[in-house]
């Protein structure tokens, strides 16, 4: 019988006991055989063949000594996962949480289609991700970001995971963790992999190729390694296989969408002012909507408050209602975007001497995804910038970029139809969805070089020494195509008549193409109109990686209790990047996000040492130290202290406390503010001009007076109430607003403070039975982070110091209707992240007397004690507890219980996460409640192998057994977004089959 694998996490046992042939702890070259491993303190721990480097440490020593425990996926682990997604597979361990993926960053500028993992919910950019213990180049333009989707799973033989601060033994960006992706090496053979995979529901059609060929020569002092792998998934639109896709709903109020909340209408919701789901349309029609709400066009029919008005009750004068007039926009976006990837990979080792080693390795991965959302809209009084002929901003006497506004239709214009011609009064105001132009499409093109080199070999004693180095580039190209050309739409709007055609206005205009745009009706607009005001944005990133390294590690002494072992060395990194490109400021005229110029680099050096101590044949101590020189933020420390204590093969402790920092990237430090865009309820939204109307955020204390006061005191808002349009509507402004955000050179470096303690037993009495149970706790100071878009809006208008705070200094509303514009996020260093938890393992392998086959059985869970953040508000530090709230839960486990017999080895997986609420400060009874239950998954696999020397091995499984696509998550709520059931919670494939066979030669 085999034994499971049982390894652990730096900050707790996060132990993986998930597949059989794998090692106690983290020797996994004596994976088939753990009872070898060194664990009896009476042994000779220190024997030199048991001694080997893993992740968290520079010295090669005995697992049974290590104060950092580790937690390994082995090969077998990662083939019975059901995912070729290695971000996929490392996020099933508690404790380790998908980052950015390609569901979630659909609309992302510079992130879309990227996979991300962090660990301890402290996020990406705190997690170090190495290949062979090795940096590697960031994917991402505006973060440390290193895309697991880059490294093709048929190259990987293994993944090493620690979680807590690793700063002393890696340098920055190892706060939370480290994940370290081990390729295969000295491989000689032939091996394939062929994978199909297809949900019920539709897209996400799934096809895999991974090839390897390695070959020993020279006697086998040589090895060469070569990898090539193709991966192409079909997109997933929301569409009716999808039905919560594309539910056009909210979570809000009755009220919030008019005179329409008659219960029987909105099942669940009444006049109480209680929260449900209340329908969710868009006013921006794809046939236009004109002169306020007195005249709209849907599916090409015409309506308005005169003499069309719908078939559904209303009387003369009552005009447009979102609901039910409005616009699904939902039905065709994307909830994962189609993507593809080619990579290749080159491994080769010579022994240049009997004791020195040469090494080098390559990895090149193309990858294209594209991703789609609703086509653009515009209302007359949007504004953009004025260029001028060199197509550079222009700006006043005080700096501020000098703007114009979308025009309203003059009362002579020939476009004008007689369905609008009835309503109107003067100019006609208008509102337009531009369908004509085509779905907003996002395109990325990502290249990614990874190069790396080294000598290593043997010097006195039982030294080692190592000098290498690496070199990265990665290239993005992302075009954000059928953006709106808001000065050309201004132009093509504004026209005359000259020789009985009608044509621009504008002479300029004309001179450059200008063709004047019918927006009246659905489908009004033809090709030349729509080609007219079209803007094809264009970004380009580019990043560059070098670092060198030279390191030593050995024996510096002989103790009573065993050898004194050191590693120390120095290493060198240099980060640059680059972004540009969509016209410049040109930019500014149009509906695209922006993203401004960037060119910017950093360097740093650090010096570390390492040393383990043997303080009795039972008692080890470890103690690693780094001092770093940084370019931005000068000089930073970072050190470990821990040991084990392991009194009998039965019973094992472990401590360790360790002081690690992150510095700031290049673009928290560098950047200026870079396009996004952010969900907001407007603190102001349902105001009225005799300051009623306004609602207090959810579980918010602030005064409906003072929120009131001061958002009368806006100039935007007063200009809304003045527009005769307006008159006797509430002020509303729109649930999204451009959020860009900023970098900050007056940043300083984070600090972490992480303790851990444990137990690991394994009690002779039960054989194959383990159980490890470990403490942590994660302070993260100065953590650099910035104020969300809404929360910066709410501690504006609650402000009793309104508008001399810092949070409306980020604000800035349109001033023609009150809308909100922009709200800054720029980076800052936030007071503080904790994080605390235990971890609980149990594995056990079995046999049951009578029945064939081994059984193997795997749990791990984590309950949360502590998740928070504290940042400096108006009035001192306010402090959010996020423990418990939906993405944050309390509870999280993976079990596996797998059976294998002469071949064939069947699994099932369950992942399971406790369920949570949506705003913690809006407690059970409020009107705003909203929570959903726990969430589980489960997965089931099954393998064969028809033969060996040449293998054959066949394999199938369902993901999601129960096809469940998770929770139903709609806008309005913290947690929600327009999508509705894309979050990390969310499982879009729902059941999906797959089946592949691998062969080896």
């Amino acid at each position: 019988m085999k034994n499971v694998l049982l390894v652990t996490s730096c900050t707790g046992a996060l132990a993986i006991a998930l597949a059989p042939g794998a090692a106690l702890a983290q020797d996994t070259a004596a994976a088939e055989n753990p009872a070898a491993l060194p664990v009896d303190a009476d042994q000779p721990a220190q024997a030199d063949e048991n001694l080997i480097t893993v992740t968290g440490s520079r010295i090669r020593r005995s697992n049974a000594t290590a104060a950092i425990p580790l937690q390994i996926f082995n090969r077998e682990t990662i083939e019975e996962s059901g995912s070729v997604d290695l971000a996929e597979i490392v996020a099933e361990i508690p404790g380790v949480d998908s980052d950015l993926s390609p569901e979630t960053t659909n609309t992302s500028v510079q992130n879309s289609g990227i996979s991300t993992i962090n660990l301890r919910r402290l996020g990406s950019n705190r997690t170090l991700t190495l290949i062979d213990g090795r940096r590697a180049i960031s994917n991402a333009g505006n973060g440390e970001r290193v895309s697991l989707n880059t490294i093709p799973a048929g190259f990987v033989d293994s993944i090493e995971v620690t979680t807590g601060g690793a700063s002393a033994i890696y340098g920055s960006d190892a706060i939370a963790g480290v994940v370290n992706i081990l390729l295969k090496d000295d491989f000689d053979g032939f091996n394939a992999n062929l994978r199909y995979a297809k949900p019920e529901r539709s897209g996400e059609q799934e096809f895999l190729a991974d090839l390897t060929w390695g070959k020993n020569f020279a006697e086998g002092r040589g090895n060469i390694m070569v990898g090539f792998s193709y991966e192409h998934e079909d997109p997933i639109y929301a569409d009716a296989s999808r039905p919560d896709s594309i539910r056009a709903v909210s979570w809000g109020v009755p009220s919030d969408i008019g005179n329409f909340n008659d219960e029987s209408l909105l099942p669940g919701c009444d006049d109480s002012g209680r929260y449900c789901f209340t329908p969710s349309l868009s006013s921006y029609l794809p046939g236009g909507r004109f002169e306020s709400d007195d005249a709209w066009n849907i599916g090409g029919v015409w309506y308005n408050d005169q003499s069309l008005l719908p078939d559904d009750g209303r009387t003369s004068g009552e005009g447009f209602e979102t609901y039910p007039d409005g616009y699904n926009y939902r039905p065709g976006q994307t909830l994962s975007p189609e993507y593809e990837m080619w990579s290749g990979a080159l491994k080769a080792r010579y022994e240049l001497t009997p004791s020195i080693t040469f090494d080098a390795g390559a990895m090149y991965t193309v990858i294209k995804t594209s991703a789609r959302s609703a086509s653009e809209s515009a209302i007359y009084g949007d504004t953009y910038a004025v260029l001028d002929a060199d197509g550079n901003a222009q700006y006043d006497a005080n700096g501020v970029i000098i703007e114009a506004e979308l025009p309203q239709i003059a009362s002579n214009h020939p476009f004008i139809p007689a369905e609008v011609e009835e309503t109107r009064s003067g100019s006609v105001s208008w509102y337009r969805r531009f369908n004509e132009l085509g779905w907003d499409e996002k395109i990325n093109d990502r290249q990614t070089l990874r190069t790396n080199f080294g000598l290593s070999g043997d010097a006195w004693g039982d030294w080692q020494w190592n000098v290498s180095g690496t070199y990265g580039t990665y290239n993005q190209h992302q075009r954000d195509l059928n953006e709106i050309d808001l000065q050309h739409l201004a132009n093509a709007l504004q026209v005359t008549t000259i020789d009985g055609q009608v044509v621009c206005a504008s002479a300029a205009a004309r001179a450059e193409g200008c063709v004047p745009i019918n927006i009246f009706g659905e489908g009004s607009i033809t090709e030349p109109m729509a080609d007219y005001i079209r803007y094809n944005a264009d970004l380009r990133q580019e990043r560059e990686q070098v670092t060198g390294l030279a390191s030593a590690n050995g024996t510096l002494l002989d103790l009573p209790s065993g050898p004194l072992k050191a590693a120390a060395g120095v290493e060198y990194r240099r980060e640059y990047q680059r972004t540009w490109g969509q016209g410049g400021d040109k930019i500014l005229q149009t509906t695209s996000t922006g993203v401004p110029d960037i060119d910017a680099r950093f360097d740093v050096i650090e010096a570390f040492a390492e040393l383990d101590i043997p303080v009795l044949e039972t008692v080890s101590l470890q103690l690693a130290g780094r001092i770093a020189d940084y370019s931005t933020v000068g000089t930073v420390y970072s050190y470990n202290v821990g040991g084990s204590f392991f009194p009998s093969p039965d019973v094992r402790f472990r401590a360790q406390y360790s002081r690690s920092q992150r510095a700031p990237t290049l673009t928290e430090f560098f950047s200026p503010p870079r396009g996004d865009y952010d969900s907001l309820t407007d603190p102001c939204g349902g105001l009225l001009p005799d300051g009623s109307g306004i609602t207090p955020p959810p579980g918010s204390n602030a005064s409906a007076a003072t929120i009131a006061a001061n958002c009368l005191a806006e100039p935007g808002i007063q200009a809304y109430f003045a527009d005769p349009d307006n008159a006797g509507q509430a002020f509303s402004s729109g649930s999204s607003v451009y959020g860009p955000n900023a970098g900050n050179t007056n940043l300083k470096e984070e600090t972490a403070d992480t303790f851990t303690a444990g137990i690991i037993l394994t009690p002779r009495f039960v054989p194959g039975l383990s159980l490890i149970v470990d403490y942590y706790q994660i302070n993260v100071k100065d953590a650099i982070g910035s104020v969300s878009t809404q929360l910066a809006a709410e501690l504006c208008y609650t402000a009793d110091n309104y508008p001399n705070n810092r949070f409306c200094d980020t604000i800035t509303r349109n001033p023609a209707n009150g809308a909100v514009r922009e709200v800054i996020n720029q980076s800052e260093n936030l007071d503080s992240y904790k994080t605390s938890g235990i971890d609980t393992t149990l594995s056990y392998d079995w046999e049951i007397g009578g029945l064939p086959g081994d059984f193997d059985f795997g749990l791990i869970y984590t309950h949360y004690l502590e998740d928070s953040y504290t940042f400096q508000a108006i009035d001192g530090p306010q402090t959010e507890d996020t423990l418990g709230i939906i993405g944050n839960p309390k509870d999280e486990f993976r079990a596996k219980i797998g059976w294998e017999h002469e071949g064939l080895r069947l699994t099932w997986t369950t992942l399971f996460k406790s369920g949570g609420v949506d705003d913690k400060d809006v407690v059970p009874g409020d009107p705003a409640y909203f929570s959903i239950g726990s969430q589980s998954y489960h997965n089931f696999y099954i393998g064969y192998t028809l033969r060996r020397r040449p293998t054959v091995r066949l394999y199938a499984g369902v993901n999601n057994v129960f096809d469940d696509l998770g929770p139903f998550l709609p806008s309005g709520l913290d947690s929600g977004n327009s999508r509705n059931i894309v979050s990390s919670l969310n499982d879009l494939d729902g059941r999906e089959f797959y089946l592949g066979a691998r062969l080896a030669f």
